[in-house]
This record gives C-alpha cells, structure tokens and sequence, in this order.
C-alpha cells in the first residue's frame, strides 16, 4: 500500500464493517467477507477522492479484489451451489464477478492519469458497492441460514487460505 495511513484506513474501515456485520447476524466467513468488502470501499473511496493516488494503491485494490472474488467462488459459492435454496444465487454472483474481473482486466490495461480509467474505475467502485451490499443484505443472511453455522465457520478458514494462495500468484 502506498502510505500507512491508506493501509490504516482501509483496516480501520474493514473492522467497522465487520463488527457492524457481526452485530447484524453474520459470522464465520460472512463476517470476513464484509469486513473485506469495507476495505475494498475505504480504498476505491481514497482513489476516488485523490486521482494522485491512483497509481499507488491500484495494484492493492486489484489484488485484494480479484483474490476476494476468486476465493468467494471457489469456497463459498462452489458450497452454495450444492444446496437448491442457494444455487440460483452463485449463479448471478459468478455473473457479477466475470463482470468485474473484466472492467479490472480494462482498467489494468490503461494509463491511470487518463479519463478513461477514472470513467471506468468509477464504474466499477459503483458495481464493487452494489455486488457488496447486494451480499451483505441479501445472500449472506440467506446463505447463513441454509449451510448453518458450523459450516460457516470452516468456510472462513478454507475461504482465507484460498485467498492467500490467490494473492501469491498475483
């Protein structure tokens, strides 16, 4: 990360989310995965507000978004899929995150001091906050309640692993 006090801010703001994740019912890798989605907005919020940060804490944002999202379905999704009540959702989760994979793959690929990637980097801080919300409000609790709690737990430390071994190939 480019300075400490993004990296602060960004941790700060994932543990709020989390609490506030933990206190609406959500645990195990539910918890992890909102208190996440609140450092990937602290960062998008940052870039957004400071086009001089762009360039430094793009790479961050990227590598926690795309592990984020190919750990998510490789743990969490592949899971919900083995359920009837759940499947339909990891359906539209992995249309959502081809989605995104490919405005990161547009945004990687252009000059981060040029309007075309503030454009399409705002479009996808827009689509990265919806997709969040959207699981946090709807998939999560539903989630939750159909794979129980006992798997929740273990999704969380299989969905951590995952997602650091994702990261190293990045």
């Amino acid at each position: 990360m480019s300075n400490k006090m993004d990296s602060v801010v960004a941790k700060g703001s994932g543990k709020v989310k989390g609490v506030k994740a933990r206190l609406g019912g959500l645990e195990g890798v539910f918890k992890t995965l909102a208190s996440q989605h609140g450092e990937a907005k602290a960062l998008i919020d940052r870039i957004k507000s400071d086009p001089k940060k762009r360039a430094d804490l793009w790479p961050t944002l990227r590598k926690e978004l795309i592990s984020h999202e190919r750990a998510e379905m490789r743990e969490v999704y592949t899971e919900l899929r083995e359920h009837g009540e759940t499947s339909a959702i990891a359906d539209h989760h992995d249309a959502e995150a081809a989605e995104l994979d490919n405005l990161i793959q547009q945004i990687s690929a252009l000059d981060a001091a040029s309007d075309e990637w503030a454009r399409l980097f705002a479009t996808l801080g827009d689509r990265v906050i919806h997709h969040a919300t959207e699981e946090e409000k709807e998939i999560f609790p539903k989630a939750q309640s159909v794979i129980g709690d006992e798997t929740t737990a273990t999704l969380d430390d299989r969905y951590l692993a995952t997602q650091q071994r994702v990261k190293e190939t990045l």
